[in-house]
């Protein structure tokens, strides 16, 4: 079973298409969301959580070790500031495209941006090396580009359905949701360009693209799982 790398414009269905597909597969799911609870856990080490509770530990306490191993591996331990990892190191992992710091804004000379992407590249690495698993956003697609048995999903969708998708989703009025919309596109072009040095709608970083407004979620998420096994093989 491969990595699944699901990448989209906000609105463009990823965060429900991404769920539907891991439960197909029966693989973990991790988006920033995931990412951001698992940041919670870094002072705690997978082995004492799963000691502790005498169970096994759950994604988010794998998912904070990994962290936490690549934090120590790139001399980074210890930050502790808030939030999470101290000035600046969540802002790719954790944070909306919208709310990252500009460059410049991160006053710790040791979090440049070279440094933030190296940090981000080693843990999506160390998710994908964990076995089978779907992961949404967070430049992924271009981390793990050269990487064998890893699909990689891109998803568009009309700007006014994802305005549509938007108002339902974060209970927004149209004006909000049209500017919600806005920044984050504006943000997520802009984070791509900046870290990768890419543009993330371009064709060239995915195996597959679809378009969300012309089939429902559990029909993209066949279609995503039907690639998955044409990777992987009989």
């Amino acid at each position: 079973m491969p990595v699944v790398t699901i990448t989209g414009l906000i609105g463009s269905g990823t965060a429900e298409i991404g769920p539907a597909v891991a439960r197909s597969l029966g693989v973990d799911y991790v988006d920033r969301m995931i990412l951001a609870q698992a940041a919670k856990k870094i002072g705690t080490t997978v082995a004492a959580v799963a000691e502790r509770t005498e169970r096994s530990p759950s994604l988010g306490d794998r998912v904070a070790g990994f962290m936490r191993n690549v934090l120590e591996r790139s001399a980074m331990a210890g930050g502790g500031a808030d939030p999470y990892f101290g000035g600046g190191l969540d802002a790719l992992l954790v944070r909306e495209y919208r709310d990252l710091p500009l460059e410049g804004e991160i006053s710790d000379d040791s979090l440049s941006d070279a440094h933030l992407a190296e940090v981000t590249r080693a843990v999506i690495n160390e998710l994908a090396a964990s076995g089978a698993i779907v992961i949404a956003g967070r430049g992924a697609n271009v981390i793990l580009a050269d990487q064998p048995g890893v699909l990689h999903i891109g998803l568009v969708s009309a700007l006014e359905k994802r305005i549509e998708r938007i108002v339902e989703r974060e209970k927004l009025d149209r004006t909000a949701a049209e500017r919600f919309v806005a920044e984050n596109d504006k943000a997520r072009n802009a984070y791509f360009k900046r870290f990768f040095q890419v543009k993330p709608n371009d064709p060239s970083h995915y195996h597959v693209m679809v378009n969300t407004d012309w089939l429902e979620i559990d029909e993209t998420a066949e279609l995503i799982v039907l690639a998955a096994s044409k990777l992987t093989g009989p």
